[in-house]
């Protein structure tokens, strides 16, 4: 009985490993995405426009 106990505790310690996993990569790209879309909005903001291009 204690090595089927054993078993499932793995089990559920791989799920538990796995869904974290993914939630990590998850906010890693969604964290991605709104940096990427701060540094688009300086470059396309009109007051930061002229910084943008150095005039």
């Amino acid at each position: 009985m204690k090595a089927q106990n054993t078993n499932i505790d793995a089990d559920v310690i791989d799920f538990y490993m796995r869904k974290a996993h993914s939630e990590r990569s998850e906010a890693f790209t969604s964290a991605l995405g709104g940096l990427a879309g701060m540094v688009k909005n300086i470059f396309t903001a009109p007051e930061a426009g002229n910084m943008a291009r150095g005039h």
